[in-house]
């Protein structure tokens, strides 16, 4: 009976432990950590069903042989080796648990996640280790809140200026880039509302109300803002405002974001100030003149008042420019804006155009143009007075002086600001012949005229001499006993619409647009031809053939003259190539070369106009030339002018210590035509007196034609003879 009662005992106790040890394992598989309990030799004893599913292993788990893609960094380039880690923990038992934060990448995706590893050695009563407890963590969770927390700490420790509002509006937390901006004290922010920031230091343009009503419908609002942290300090900024707010729209949080843009706007302020002033004067420049006076024009059509432009031209800037280089010029220049707007009345404005030009607006308004006009006159004689002058620059003494354009506006016809520019530049280009100390000159329409006939003539230059437009006219060149020597070749030029135009409008024309260029070829290849007929009369004519600065100076001009000589077979002996002193002004040693280049190839060289231009005796000692023709301003004043004989005779004794040839052209009356052959040296006439320029038959006629005669005799009797026989 006893035995049966243990043994009943005994199957009621395993039938217990069975249970409980069914419920420890039920306990472990529900918890939401990974559980594996090893034996002492690290043999698995029990693994829950959640520490499979994050390790990816089953029952048959070993931590020594079994694989694990577990390390010991995020990037998983660092292995963790399990069985060595508990090892340690089973040898070193701590009554703390050991834990460690490792990572697991999944073989499919290669994404890594953290897990929490904590193992404790168990041990029994004696001390001896009888387990070995791992507990695993999942730590995604927290490593996305830790990551979050570090962005949004960032971005609250930002440049930018921050605060979190509760849901009354009380300021809770602020960044130090909002205290630095605010000025306000952490401990008085703290009893400060959102509100009675903005109302303390943001100037919303009267718009709190749109604020609040934006806010409240779109849960957002932000704007450009001035912030004013004191009185005298203003930043400006964009302001950023967020409602934060649970599923049942109860408001829990207002976010501020302040970024100040108080740079960007004073950069910006600055790229304003570049685009509408010089940076060298400061003062206004042409764009913004151009509003200026587009205001001004306005203004008086509405009050049906004048007033004036007046522009300012310097004469000798460019070549204090070039003397003395760009930063004394620069100085010069601010010396010049000062000393204008030292005459200036208080509404007068004054801008910088480009380089050396500068524009007032005058302040007068009358009732009249007439009086506009004598109004900005006045004015432009204080400002002529105090700028034909000299500044000291740097230790240097510079010389000013001006050109004014005085332009009155509004006229009858809608002009623009560039239109009153460009005539008041008109105006400048003709104070120039202003034979008066103050060069000043009030711009009339006629100059407005004057250039659109200059730009029809130029356009109609282009084909003029293949239209037969252009004819070459020759002006002879007699010694003093009569006999011709030979003539110079002039271009004239018979346009369909205008009849004839005058060779010094046209041939300026044609050196402003370069067209010289093409032209003066032309001129050339057809004065030697027509100079090699004429060389069949008379074996020793010579033709003068007029060669323009513009030509003179290209790169490639000998090569032009060496292929039209080639294609016209004319003897250079006979040919004289005509040059301006102007020529030797701007590269004297080019010159030379050149000149001895024409000389080599068998050209006679002549200066023309001598006397008038800028050579100095030093650099005419230097020119291999065969001729000198003395201008016929000096010729034009003899026998009353005892300057122009001074002159002319001291030219002629010139020309004879260099055994030069002198011609002296614009010979007109009898009284000229004595005092030349008064003179010891054979001097060349040329003039009105014997001849005026004339086509090539007229010249022909008057004086080839008994050479014509007695050659066409020759070659009749020459064919009779051969008939004959």
């Amino acid at each position: 009976m006893n035995d049966k009662l243990q043994f009943t005992e005994l199957e009621k106790t395993v039938s217990r432990l069975k249970d409980e040890r069914s419920n420890r394992h039920d306990i472990y598989n529900a918890l939401h950590n990974g559980i594996i309990l090893f034996k002492q030799g690290l043999a698995v004893h029990h693994i829950n069903t959640y520490a499979k599913q994050l390790l990816v292993i089953d029952d048959d788990f070993d931590p020594e042989f079994t694989f694990l893609p577990i390390f010991k960094n995020k990037k998983a380039t660092l292995p963790f080796k399990l069985h060595h880690w508990l090892q340690f923990i089973k040898e070193y038992p701590s009554p703390e648990p050991t834990e460690i934060t490792i990572w697991l990448r999944n073989p499919q995706t290669l994404k890594v996640k953290p897990l929490l590893l904590s193992a404790k050695a168990m041990l029994d009563s004696m001390g001896r280790v009888r387990n070995v407890l791992l507990a695993i963590y999942d730590r995604s969770v927290h490593a996305q809140v830790e990551s979050q927390q570090r962005l949004m700490e960032a971005a609250f420790n930002s440049y930018n200026g921050q605060f979190i509002a509760n849901e009354h509006g009380f300021i809770i937390k602020a960044n130090d880039s909002f205290i630095a901006l605010s000025g306000i004290d952490r401990r008085r922010l703290n009893s400060m509302t959102l509100m009675q920031w903005l109302e303390q230091q943001i100037d919303l343009k009267n718009d709190t109300t749109g604020l609040l009503k934006t806010l409240i419908e779109h849960k957002f609002w932000s704007g450009e803002v001035e912030l004013h942290p004191s009185e005298d300090t203003i930043f400006h900024a964009i302001l950023s405002i967020s409602m934060v707010i649970d599923e049942e729209f109860n408001i829990e949080h207002y976010i501020v974001n302040l970024q100040s843009i108080t740079d960007i706007k004073e950069a910006h302020a600055k790229l304003e100030h570049m685009a509408y002033f010089d940076t060298l004067t400061g003062l206004p420049n042409r764009k913004q003149a151009l509003q200026n006076i587009n205001t001004v024009i306005a203004q008086h059509r509405r009050k049906k008042t004048f007033s004036a432009l007046l522009c300012i031209n310097l004469e000798r800037f460019k070549g204090i420019n070039d003397a003395f280089g760009r930063r004394t010029g620069d100085k010069f220049l601010v010396k010049v804006s000062e000393a204008i707007q030292r005459v200036l009345r208080p509404n007068d404005k004054i801008a910088r155009l480009e380089g050396d030009e500068f524009v007032i607006i005058s302040q007068d308004s009358d009732y009249t143009a007439e009086k506009a006009a004598q109004s900005a006159h006045r004015l432009a004689l204080k400002v002529s007075h105090i700028l034909n002058h000299h500044f000291d620059v740097e230790q240097l003494t510079l010389n000013s002086s001006v050109r004014i354009g005085i332009v009155v506006y509004p006229g009858y016809t809608e002009e623009s600001p560039e239109d009153l520019l460009i005539n008041a530049d008109l105006a400048v280009a003709h104070a120039k012949d202003v034979n008066s100390q103050h060069k000043i000159f009030t711009y009339d329409i006629a100059l407005t005229e004057q250039v659109k006939y200059c730009r029809e003539l130029e356009s109609d230059l282009v084909n003029a001499h293949n239209r037969n437009e252009i004819e070459l006219y020759y002006q002879a060149q007699l010694d003093k006993d009569k006999n011709l020597y030979g003539a110079e070749v002039l271009a004239r030029w018979h346009h369909p619409k205008h009849g004839w135009i005058s060779p010094c409008t046209f041939i300026e024309i044609a050196e402003d647009s370069r067209q010289i260029l093409k032209l003066g070829a032309w001129i050339m290849y057809r004065a030697f031809l027509q100079a090699k007929i004429w060389q069949q009369y008379s074996h020793k004519f010579h033709l003068s053939v007029n060669i323009s600065p513009i030509q003179f100076h290209e790169a490639d001009f000998i090569e032009n003259v060496r292929a039209i000589l080639n294609e016209t077979q004319v003897n250079p002996n006979l040919i004289t190539m005509e040059l301006t002193e102007g020529i030797l002004v701007s590269d004297i040693e080019s010159a030379v070369q050149k000149i001895g280049e024409l000389r080599e190839i068998g050209f006679k060289v002549s200066i023309d106009d001598f006397g008038t231009g800028y050579s100095s005796l030093t650099y005419f000692q230097k020119l291999p030339i065969h001729e000198l023709k003395i201008d016929k301003s000096f010729i034009g004043r003899i026998p009353e002018s005892k300057a122009d004989i001074a002159i002319v005779e001291s030219i002629i004794r010139l020309a004879q210590a260099k055994d030069l040839i002198v011609v002296a052209e614009g010979v007109e009356t009898e009284q000229q035509v004595e005092f030349i052959q008064q003179q010891k040296d054979d001097v060349l006439i040329q003039g009105f007196f014997f001849n005026k320029p004339c086509s090539a038959d007229e010249f022909e006629n008057t004086f080839f034609s008994q050479a014509i005669a007695d050659k066409k005799a020759v070659q009749e009797m020459a064919g009779s003879i051969d008939d004959s026989e």
